[in-house]
């Protein structure tokens, strides 16, 4: 008899508690539904520059989630548009005092970049630090870092925190980017090449891709000059104090030989190139010749050789260096792909299946 009370009780209890339960779940899920609704409102604004009306409905949904970390985020990201930096700071500080699943990256790396711009790079480096400790697979947040670094002209610093972005994202243009441009600075040649080619092969940016090219061809041109008239090697003069310095600078010196040696058709290396043609001709050889210096000095260490090696070993080297160099002269790559359509399909097969799978 107890027993049959006891049931009786307890399934009067779950019948009258249940629709009250009910009730609160379909409560929460549609204010989430709805906070939900107002934030993405206010992305579409601010995607189209409307930051007023996009700060609107993100307070709009503050009023009924006031503990949303996404809508604090999002109110920071949209005043750091507006160059509002105080409002900013305020609502990312206050975001990351609440649970951030799921934008952790994202915050902390806004956070650092506002105090980046707000001139306290400390403080930004200091939030860096921090975050890529929550969040040690993310590469953008020692992306910003290495951005901090170099507006202190700390390039030795910034090489260190570009790597870990690097080690973390293969497609991650900006980084790569900035890596070829480090090294480039510091002298770093096998590097320099490495990833100033390769960074221009995954970039969808026509800036970066000039910029790329132009470095490439400028810096190889600058290595060597004539002087009356006589061939002169022009060392660039970079503080090198760290142990590779040497591997640097015997890879440079290779470079420099060639360009004093070797010939294209009836011109040497080091003539002035004349047309956009003569320009694309001249990075085709050069490149061909780096690649495999790039992927078979030893001493560098570098994981980026895997790609060059992969590059030799499958014979797509061609394919590469044409590639890179489409934007420079077209009707010369508009030949070669006549000729060449599979083996350009073949490459892009290889970087998607095989090496971005590595």
């Amino acid at each position: 008899m107890k027993k049959s009370i006891a049931l009786i009780f307890a399934l009067a209890a779950t019948l009258f508690a249940a629709p009250n339960a009910t009730s609160k779940a379909a409560t929460k899920t549609s204010k989430a539904e709805a906070v939900k609704k107002l934030v993405d409102q206010g992305v579409q604004f601010h995607e189209q520059g409307q930051y007023d009306e996009a700060i609107a409905k993100y307070k709009e949904a503050e009023k009924k989630d006031p503990k949303s970390a996404l809508v604090k985020y999002e109110m920071a990201f949209t005043y750091h548009a507006k160059r509002d930096l105080d409002k900013s700071l305020t609502y990312a500080r206050a975001a990351t005092k609440l649970k951030t699943d799921g934008i952790e990256e994202n915050l902390y790396s806004l956070l650092g970049t506002v105090y980046d711009d707000k001139g306290m790079p400390d403080s930004a480096l200091a939030v860096y630090r921090e975050a890529f400790a929550k969040v040690p697979n993310s590469f953008n947040i020692p992306y910003n870092a290495s951005i901090t670094y170099m507006r202190m002209n700390n390039a030795d610093s910034a090489y260190a925190w570009i790597k870990r972005s690097i080690n973390n994202s293969r497609v991650h243009e900006g980084s790569h980017y900035y890596m070829g441009f480090l090294a480039s600075q510091m002298g770093k040649w096998p590097q320099f090449y490495a990833y100033t080619m390769y960074s221009t092969f995954i970039s969808k940016k026509a800036e970066i891709i000039r910029d790329n090219l132009s470095r490439l061809y400028g810096r190889t041109k600058s290595f060597v000059f004539v002087k009356d008239k006589k061939v002169e090697m022009n060392t660039p003069k970079i503080k090198q104090a760290d142990s590779d310095s040497t591997v640097n600078n015997e890879f440079l010196l290779a470079i420099q030989t060639m360009l004093v040696t070797d010939t294209l058709g009836k011109r040497k290396l080091y003539d002035p190139d004349s047309t956009s043609a003569q320009q694309t001709e001249f990075l085709i050889h050069i490149l061909e010749k780096t690649i495999k210096l790039v992927a078979f000095t030893d001493e560098i260490n570098d994981p980026i050789q895997r790609f060059y090696q992969g590059l030799i070993r499958e014979s797509l080297v061609e394919a590469f260096i044409y590639s890179l160099c489409e934007p420079i002269d077209r009707p010369t790559f508009a030949q070669w792909l006549i000729k060449n359509r599979t083996e350009q399909t073949r490459l892009y097969q290889w970087f998607n299946k095989e090496w971005l799978m590595l």
